[in-house]
């Protein structure tokens, strides 16, 4: 028996990688800080009252990995789910191998506009403490994937998009 094996092997050369670090978990403490002062401002109400309503916050993340995960089964994708789901502004998800630029883009933009969507919705259900907390948690939650959203403009249509560890890598193959 005559076995005939193909095998591509391409290598990648890195264009540009983006990484959520120190500076940006800062920045966005700060914004929630500055939200919740907004908050407070706008419903006249001590911001030790609001802090409480953080507690709404804990389900951005997970709109966020439920819509990744719908988005990439539908599209007969192989979604990954990694151990950084913690700390990681993806919140562990991604692809295992690289995907087309045009995949991340589609994804990336359904992940927001969905996370974005169910705010919105629960906003009118939700005190109004809550849903201002839900509202502003999910911009500033959302800023990792937007900024690496936009930064993959800058990006040839022809690369492909890694994902890694607190951040992702835009590639060029050579093949």
């Amino acid at each position: 028996m005559k076995e005939s094996m193909h095998q591509t092997i391409y290598s990648y050369k890195l264009l540009y990688r983006f990484r959520w670090r120190g500076v940006g978990y800062l920045t966005q403490l700060l914004l929630i800080g500055l939200s919740l002062i907004g908050s407070s401002l706008l419903l006249d109400t001590p911001v030790v009252h609001l802090i409480v309503s953080l507690a709404i916050l804990p389900v951005i993340p997970v709109c966020h990995l439920l819509i990744f995960r719908l988005y990439a089964k539908l599209r007969l994708q192989k979604p990954h789910t990694t151990a950084d789901m913690l700390v990681s502004p993806w919140w562990g998800t991604g692809y295992r191998l690289p995907v087309p630029i045009r995949l991340y883009r589609t994804t990336e933009g359904t992940v927001l506009a969905g996370s974005l969507l169910f705010s919105g919705a629960a906003y009118v259900w939700l005190p109004m403490e809550y849903g201002l907390a839900l509202l502003a948690g999910t911009f500033i939650l959302a800023l990792p994937r937007v900024l690496a959203l936009l930064a993959s403009l800058r990006q040839p249509k022809s690369c492909s998009v890694k994902y890694e560890e607190r951040g992702v890598a835009f590639l060029l193959t050579d093949g």
